[in-house]
């Protein structure tokens, strides 16, 4: 005798071989293919680009292809296409993104009057860590212009007003916001190198932006 389970009803079957019950209820099959998850357009641009970070700051630029991202964020390929259009409109999106972050965390630090030096150390250590100096030299040769021109633009503008309000006249602020960028960005891409060619340890590297703080501060 068989006991057969069909949704909550049990049926008895004489398959006159055992006598164990045989569950039929279809609920009760595992399904193991994944469960399509609906995300809206913004959702799923917002996954793609800190995927896509994650994978900057751990391979580099070579990590930011679509393949590969889209792998690693559970998606098609032609979803990451969709969404982007290509490696080099999601490297600059990425970047937009990291640009704008880091601009508006040293205006939020200026605007709560801190230190000069812990808002450098801190703009280095954005700019030195998972790749965003590199990403920032990518966008400057392949491309030859800056990212997102018009929104950086407008926090680079809110970062000089800053330091004009602290002091510095609109002409020292810009030169000094020029020269921050470029060293910040210099030690991202080349730092070790260069740094090895003066002789520097890694304990002068990691005084140098509270250096050049205090040596903008004497100009």
């Amino acid at each position: 005798m068989v006991s057969v389970v069909i949704g909550d009803t049990v049926f008895a079957i004489n398959n006159g071989v055992n006598n164990k019950p045989i569950n039929m209820n279809v609920n009760s099959v595992k399904n193991d293919r994944p469960r399509r998850v609906r995300r809206s357009s913004e959702e799923a641009k917002s996954l793609i680009l800190k995927v896509a970070g994650d994978r900057l700051a751990e391979f580099g630029l070579e990590g930011l292809n679509i393949s590969g991202v889209a792998k690693h964020a559970g998606m098609s390929h032609a979803t990451v296409i969709h969404h982007f259009g290509s490696t080099a409109a999601m490297r600059q999106a990425l970047l937009q993104q990291m640009t704008r972050e880091l601009l508006s965390d040293v205006v939020e630090a200026l605007n709560h009057q801190e230190p000069p030096e812990q808002i450098l150390s801190r703009l280095f250590a954005t700019l030195s860590k998972d790749g965003h100096g590199k990403l920032l030299a990518w966008r400057a040769i392949e491309q030859q212009e800056a990212p997102d021109g018009r929104n950086s633009g407008d926090l680079f503008q809110s970062v000089i007003a800053a330091l004009s309000e602290q002091g510095s006249t609109s002409e020292d602020a810009r030169q000094i916001v020029y020269l921050v960028a470029l060293a910040a960005m210099g030690q991202s891409i080349s730092g070790d190198v260069v740094s090895a060619l003066v002789g520097m340890s890694q304990d002068d590297v990691g005084h140098f932006p509270a250096w050049l703080a205090k040596t903008i501060g004497q100009i």
